[in-house]
């Protein structure tokens, strides 16, 4: 399926550069403000589309949180954004150890979260699902009860499968907990309402649907993560968030990213 997967996103990727050419572009007008060579290093787990995915073929990073971070790091003043591919489990750790600069991969704000670093203004606001075949009965979160739920390892979604069930599968990403499913080693998934509707959308319509909402759920803010006191850096993202979403880039690249999936 990864080649499939490839396929779709090097599509979206088309796409997305075809809407949003005009914001890309804006770097280069005259008078703006940029600084030549000043690159902004961002951790991401570049295995959760439509938010990130690393495409072998052009060796290039895609998806919303992406092309997000580039247009945001560009009104703070950035000329390049490095990013970095981690496992989710060790984003947290490299703006600790100085490994990279900020965090970007659909990282959901939470309490214990930020006791480890700092959260910028959330950039979207989502909802965690349950994911299971498509016909199953029960269509609450009660079907999982004492079911086996797979998880992405690391992840928010292991501490709420644990509320349901014993035995939770940690796993590598939302695509191997899908196919854990499909392959009868796993009842249900845990995953982002967008990244549930993705791989519905383009690969298990009519064998896999989102079998609830996550309705006890409050962890639903989206943010870019930076190392616990970077006031700077902080500020600076914050307020090319905010120019950002006045351009008309931000509401394409939603479009782009979301507007299809069912």
């Amino acid at each position: 399926m990864k080649k499939i997967l490839c396929v779709v996103l090097a599509i979206i990727c088309m796409l997305a550069f075809a809407g949003c050419g005009g914001g890309a572009n804006k770097a280069d007008a005259p008078g703006q403000k940029t600084a030549a060579g000043k690159v902004l290093r961002v951790g991401t787990n570049a295995n959760y589309p439509p938010f990130e995915y690393y495409q072998g073929a052009s060796k290039t990073f895609i998806g919303f949180d992406i092309e997000l971070m580039q247009g945001v790091a560009r009104e703070a003043g950035y000329s390049k954004v490095e990013f970095v591919d981690l496992e989710f489990s060790k984003l947290l750790p490299s703006l600790k150890d100085g490994k990279v600069d900020a965090i970007i991969s659909c990282l959901t704000v939470t309490a214990e979260r930020r006791k480890e670093v700092d959260f910028t203004q959330p950039y979207l606001v989502s909802a965690n699902v349950a994911v299971g075949p498509s016909d199953t009965k029960t269509r609450s979160a009660d079907a999982m009860k004492d079911k086996r739920i797979a998880v992405e390892a690391g992840s928010i979604h292991v501490k709420q499968a644990k509320t349901y069930s014993g035995t939770v599968i940690e796993c590598g990403g939302a695509e191997e907990a899908l196919k854990l499913i499909m392959d009868r080693k796993a009842d249900f998934a845990i995953m982002d309402n967008y990244t549930a509707r993705f791989y519905n959308t383009h690969f298990y319509k009519g064998k896999l649907s989102i079998v609830a909402e996550l309705q006890d759920d409050t962890d639903t803010r989206v943010s870019i993560a930076v190392a616990k006191g970077n006031k700077e850096l902080l500020d600076k993202l914050n307020a090319g968030l905010r120019k950002y979403w006045e351009d008309a880039a931000y509401y394409q690249l939603k479009n782009t990213y979301f507007g299809k999936l069912q």
